[in-house]
């Protein structure tokens, strides 16, 4: 059985001129680990430390936040962007019904997306399409996705949309909720 490649794998392969993927700041971490840092160094320089509730709060509050940003230093999220204008490529998935999954790979692949709407929607269930897309259009990818055998299963390769598609998409996704 033939695999296709996901929407990041394809992305992946795209040139850094078109779309990059990159992770989020570390500023957030850095300034969560002074602040524990600092609020450590307070609770130190306090002389009733063992005695107050107050010197107990710092503690713990410095402690805290100390860990917090280290984990987010070293684990960041990571995402894609459009080279061109810089916008970030957010992704939202339409859900049909198992039955539908001939009919919306034919939609996918003939580019009748205006037939998308007419399919039997669902609110969770075995086929959904991932779309991948900037705000305003520029960028637009597609993938049909099935649920076979306790796993996400690729059903279409990645379609590259127009932004006039991205219109059709976003407008079923807003009719949907």
């Amino acid at each position: 059985m033939e695999t296709n490649a996901s929407i990041e794998q394809v992305l992946e392969n795209l040139d850094k001129n078109i779309v990059y993927k990159t992770k989020n700041s570390v500023l957030i971490g850095l300034i969560l680990v002074s602040i524990g840092i600092g609020s450590l160094i307070m609770y130190s320089r306090l002389e009733s430390a063992s005695e107050s509730l107050m010197a107990q709060f710092i503690f713990v509050t410095g402690a805290i936040l100390f860990t917090i940003g280290i984990f987010r230093i070293f684990i960041r999220k990571s995402y894609y962007v459009s080279a061109e204008n810089h916008q970030k490529l957010i992704v939202f998935e339409l859900y049909f019904n198992v039955t539908e999954r001939d009919k919306l790979a034919r939609l996918l692949e003939t580019g009748n997306l205006t037939g998308i709407k007419d399919l039997n929607a669902a609110v969770v269930d075995g086929l959904k399409l991932r779309v991948m897309a900037t705000k305003d259009g520029h960028l637009c990818f597609s993938q049909a996705i099935g649920f076979v055998s306790y796993e996400y299963v690729t059903i279409t390769s990645v379609i590259d949309h127009s932004k006039a598609d991205y219109e059709i998409l976003s407008g079923i996704k807003k009719s949907r909720k």
